[in-house]
């Protein structure tokens, strides 16, 4: 495991601003994680049959979020995710709902000549030939997620469990205001979490942990959401499923709520 990321790690989410840019957001990417993704059929993982979150990792593949890799068949769910691998995630979720307020980017696009490219770096640490470039000036443009103040966007640095729900909410309101969604389903009361108290994503967290159960403690055990702790793959995955079925309306039989942003 990585070192944790002080409490006091600055996020830098930008406001909101995709239906401003809806007529220059005309992206279409193929998003993937560092590997081809794995295709229609979905593989029996060699390295997921006793994690927590094997069936929602499954299913997220399924879906087309998030990608194993396919030179040995594993999905490497422990290994932690970076701020790049999570706006490609997250995009592959948002393209799957009727957002219509901007184009979302859609994976995989329609053919390979669709594929846009962004000409300029959208940070100074990202260059425009990178596989993430065109997906973070997206999520720049629209207010997903922003970078530094120093001007970087450090796409390789771990995401931390309280940024992947900063964004993640992020990405509920762009849906929100996109038109693609009609409410949140209010699975359950917010977790009475041990360590987030004074952390500064605290409102988030637990806002997260009412929809649909994003928001869950380490492992699925004890009460304690680590918000400081670099993201596993494992988890990232279950969250963002849970997200995306939680915005579909997938719990029918639970109560629907109405965003309030």
């Amino acid at each position: 495991m990585k070192p944790l990321l002080k409490s006091s790690f600055n996020f830098f989410l930008g406001s909101l601003t995709a239906k401003t840019v809806a007529s220059s957001t005309a992206i279409m990417l193929l998003c993937a994680f560092m590997t081809k993704p794995v295709g229609a059929e979905v593989p029996s993982f060699t390295d997921v049959n006793a994690d927590v979150y094997a069936q929602e990792i499954q299913e997220a593949v399924q879906k087309g979020l998030i990608a194993g890799f396919t030179s040995n068949n594993t999905f490497r769910p422990t290994l932690e995710l970076t701020r790049e691998q999570m706006i490609s995630m997250v995009i592959n979720m948002l393209s799957k709902l009727p957002v219509s307020s901007a184009i979302v980017p859609h994976d995989p696009p329609p053919a390979a000549g669709n594929l846009l490219k962004v000409t300029n770096k959208p940070f100074r640490d990202v260059n425009a030939t990178r596989w993430s470039a065109a997906m973070i000036e997206w999520a720049k443009l629209n207010g997903i997620m922003q970078g530094y103040s120093d001007g970087t966007f450090r796409p390789t640095q771990t995401v931390t469990r309280a940024e992947l729900m900063a964004v993640l909410r992020k990405a509920i309101q762009y849906a929100d205001e996109g038109g693609g969604i009609s409410g949140m389903v209010n699975k359950q009361q917010p977790i009475a979490f041990s360590d987030i108290s004074n952390h500064w994503a605290k409102k988030t967290i637990t806002e997260m942990s009412v929809y649909c159960g994003v928001a869950t403690p380490v492992n699925e055990t004890g009460n304690a959401f680590s918000p400081n702790l670099g993201t596993r793959r494992n988890y990232a995955a279950a969250a963002t499923l849970r997200l995306l079925n939680c915005l579909r309306g997938v719990e029918t039989k639970t109560k629907t709520i109405k965003i309030k942003i």
